[in-house]
């Protein structure tokens, strides 16, 4: 019988038993015919059973081809997995984990014993962490072989394995090993140790330190050791340090303890941000200065970095250590406090007084040194200036997220339209093949490239391979809205199919809308010189290519620029321009909280569905009401206010730098998508970009805009609050940023229960004494905030320290405002201290 007939009649009649004697006396041919059954069958006509995983052990030639084969999911009949090994084992089953996995530690030492594979040490980790047999008890499996004890269980050590999360408590069967003397318990306190530099994991290298800990190592085991305790002040896991302190400190004062090796590798740890390590650090040093005198001046000089620590408990720790240790003749520790005192907070300033004697402070972070920085600064658009580039840009288009790269190939292609050849069209292939990538899809994108599809096939004579792709897979541009298609997108479809028609016509005109300044600005000027030639030929500009011009148009040296268009253009095409000059232009036609994204907006909660649970969560809401049906002659701001839904990432900020003086309503959709709620924000990549792009814009904050940086500022994300926290100390010494209304916002939140105060007030601690104009905006800033939370609140004392600190640098007063509300919270235990020193400024 052939070996296919007699596998399948094997297989499909279940003969279980006539497997085995099938494998044995197969030869490497017949193996190899095997596999292509396995291969063929499996998964596909046949479902996986005892005999085919047999078969894919006996015949697999590689570990790789086997783990192939095996579903993973079955589990090995053992009975007929031993009966194998008595004849034959694959040379890679030791190596094998897919295999292995089903057996117990006992069972693989057991095959070891008789020869039949060798275990891989990453393996042998990995089924001795698990073994977990309720047949078997700990000391059964452990004391069953001597390589158990001997080698396998220091490999725990030097491989990740399920030691942390098994069903066995590791640590306490390490801990009674080392009570029985079968293992060496110093050999133990030492591998656990070194295990934390084999760059593991967080939650491993926790453990491992926590085995340390659970052992109770004496006061001469942490001496013998400490170097070892030392190296992990090395790691990249600084959430392990303040463990590694707790437990040095209770040698900290002994003669043996290496003070000086434990002060060198503290350097590094003290100027990390993270509170708990630095205060555990602090304590450290504190209590080496108790004990060791001749160390004073270095851990004084040492802590010294805690001052560029915005945390007024850390600085006045700090500061209580260095007025209590410190020499005040000392020049080293005088002079180095030179360095940080414009980082000094008021408590420390005060505690430090007796070193600065005699000599001027110098305050090197405050106003002298900040320099005001243009969060961007616009770069002129150079168009595009040849075929040849444009060939070479076109791809670029539809993956590159540069907004003014959608109008740069708009212009390219009207400029050079009558010149493209067969062979100009040949060379665009990538772009047709880019524009095909977004099939599937939808956005300005997607219509940018049925737009490009439609402009190859009205082009093109002979249509390539990829232009009669793309049109049976892209509608023609015509029929590319549809009935649920958001009015924004509706708009710029009406903008590209009238830039269609001038190409259909050839007509040699600019596109108006194209920006000649980065990220979206037009000069009016420009605008007026692109209009002119438009009266030259006597003809119309497409009505949205004009419109989102004047929207574009920057609002500088506008009276030269009106004069200027007196002068060039008839009265006919200098009216067109009205909206430009005309301040109260949009105010007659819109509704005034569009124009000044004023928008309503209120507290409310959410359910939010969490595994079982369900949870309310706080979330503010802005109120947009928005017509469902627009006119024919609809402008194109009419599209924009109406459009609230189905917009998103890049296609925001492309509307954004279509409307920047009108974004209100742009910002209020964004705001409602993913930043309503505190803790459940989503798209944070998409809410950065949003932001950095608003910033691009330099333009004045609408309330709107307040909302959006309000909700930065409180984000768990430290890389989103922190770019907030930027926009806010790039933006609030400007004379046109409303304080007191994003104080009033945040209060408001806060008092609400939205966000807690500490987000904020870690967040803005960083910045005292960047300025004397930033302390003075922040102290007004923390007024509204304090008015408008109205109640104690958790972390509300944090509020008022910042609050009291900023009065100290700048010298003020309280806001009067505040004078009621301290009043009533001095009833409040923990706040009677802190308003008693902001009511004596």
């Amino acid at each position: 019988m052939l070996i296919e007939d007699e596998f399948k009649t094997i297989y499909l009649n279940y003969r279980i038993k006539e497997i085995v004697p099938f494998l044995i006396k197969l030869t490497p041919k017949d193996k190899k015919e095997v596999v292509a059954l396995l291969k063929k069958y499996m998964n596909k006509e046949w479902g996986h059973n005892n005999i085919s995983v047999l078969a894919a052990l006996a015949c697999s030639k590689t570990r790789a081809e086997y783990e192939k084969l095996s579903p993973g999911y079955y589990s090995m009949p053992i009975a007929q997995v031993e009966e194998l090994f008595e004849f034959y084992t694959p040379d890679w089953l030791g190596e094998s984990y897919s295999f292995l996995n089903n057996f117990d530690y006992l069972k693989a030492l057991e095959w070891q014993q008789k020869g039949y594979l060798k275990l891989n040490d990453e393996i042998t980790v990995s089924l001795l962490s698990s073994s977990w047999a309720p047949e078997h008890t700990a000391e059964e499996i452990l004391l069953a072989y001597p390589a158990t004890l001997e080698s396998h269980i220091w490999l725990l050590f030097e491989y990740e394995s399920d030691i942390t999360y098994g069903r066995r408590n590791w640590k306490e069967v390490l801990k009674n090993l080392a009570a029985s003397q079968k293992i060496d318990r110093s050999r133990l306190l030492k591998s656990s140790l070194k295990a934390i530099n084999f760059n593991f994991s967080k939650e491993h290298n926790t453990w491992f330190l926590e085995l340390f800990t659970y052992l109770e190592p004496t006061n001469e085991e942490i001496l013998k050791w400490q170097y070892e305790l030392f190296m992990i002040f090395h790691s990249t896991q600084t959430s392990l340090f303040p463990g590694v302190l707790k437990i040095i400190s209770q040698v900290i004062t002994e003669k043996e303890f290496k003070t000086e090796d434990f002060l060198q590798v503290s350097l590094s740890v003290m100027t990390l941000p993270t509170k708990n390590i630095i205060n555990a650090l602090l304590s450290a040093l504190e209590k080496t200065a108790k004990a060791k005198n001749a160390f004073h001046e270095n851990i004084c000089l040492l802590l010294m970095p805690v001052f560029l620590n915005k945390d007024k408990a850390l600085q006045t720790k700090g500061a209580k250590i260095i007025a209590k240790y410190g020499n005040s003749e000392s020049e080293k520790i005088r002079s180095e406090l030179q360095l940080y005192a414009g980082s000094l907070l008021s408590d420390a300033e005060s505690l430090l007084e007796k070193f600065f004697t005699g000599q001027e402070k110098s305050y090197n972070s405050g106003s002298q040194n900040y320099e005001e920085v243009s969060w961007y600064l616009p770069e002129p658009i150079i168009p595009i200036q040849t075929i040849d580039d444009f060939i070479f840009f076109a791809p670029q288009v539809f993956s590159n997220p540069t907004n003014y790269y959608f109008d740069q190939f708009l212009e390219a292609l009207v400029n050079f339209n009558s010149e493209f050849d067969e062979d100009h069209l040949s060379k665009l292939e990538p772009a047709f093949k880019a524009a095909l990538k977004t099939k599937g899809t939808g956005g300005l994108r997607h219509l940018l490239a049925t737009f490009f599809v439609s402009y190859g096939l009205l082009k093109q004579k002979e249509r390539s391979q990829i232009l009669l792709q793309a049109e049976s897979e892209f509608p023609s541009l015509e029929n590319w809205c549809e009935k649920k298609t958001p009015f924004v997108f509706q708009a710029y479809h009406k903008l590209l199919s009238g830039i269609f028609e001038m190409l259909k016509q050839d007509k040699k005109l600019p596109l108006l809308s194209v920006p000649d300044h980065s990220p979206c600005w037009i000069t009016a000027k420009n605008l007026v010189d692109k209009l002119k030639k438009y009266q030259q030929q006597n003809e119309m500009p497409t009505p949205f290519d004009l419109q989102i011009a004047i929207l574009r148009v920057q609002k500088e040296n506008l009276n030269e620029a009106e004069q200027y268009a007196k002068e060039q253009l008839d009265t006919k095409y200098a009216e067109l321009l009205e909206p430009v000059f005309n301040p109260d232009h949009f105010r007659e036609k819109y509704d005034n909280v569009y124009l000044d994204g004023n928008f309503d907006w209120s507290f409310s909660y959410k359910k939010v569905y969490k595994w079982n649970i369900t949870e309310e969560v706080p979330e503010v809401l802005v109120t947009i009401s928005n017509k469902k049906e627009l006119p024919e002659n609809a402008d194109f701001l009419d599209y924009i206010f109406n459009s609230y839904h189905g917009v998103y990432d890049d296609d925001l900020i492309s509307i954004l730098y279509t409307v920047p003086y009108f974004s209100g309503s742009v910002v209020a959709k964004k705001y409602g998508e993913t930043l309503s709620r505190s803790d459940y924000q989503y798209d944070i990549k998409g809410n950065m970009s949003f932001l950095d792009a608003w910033m691009k814009l330099s333009l004045p904050f609408q309330s709107v805009h307040y909302l959006f940086l309000s909700a930065g500022l409180f984000n768990k994300n430290r890389t989103f609050s922190g770019m907030a926290f930027e926009a806010l100390v790039n933006k609030v010494v400007s004379d046109d940023f409303e304080v007191r209304e994003l104080g009033t916002m945040i209060g408001k939140k806060i008092s609400f229960g939205w966000a807690p105060a500490k987000r904020f007030t870690d967040g803005l601690s960083g910045f005292i004494n960047l300025s004397s104009k930033h302390n003075l905006a922040f102290e007004k800033l923390l007024a509204a905030i304090l008015t408008a939370v109205e109640k104690p609140v958790f972390n509300l004392k944090k509020l008022l320290e910042l609050y009291d600190e900023l009065l100290n640098q700048n010298q003020s007063v309280p806001d009067e405002t505040l004078s009621e509300l301290l009043k009533e919270w001095e009833n409040e235990n923990n706040l009677k201290k802190i308003i008693h020193q902001i009511e004596n400024r």
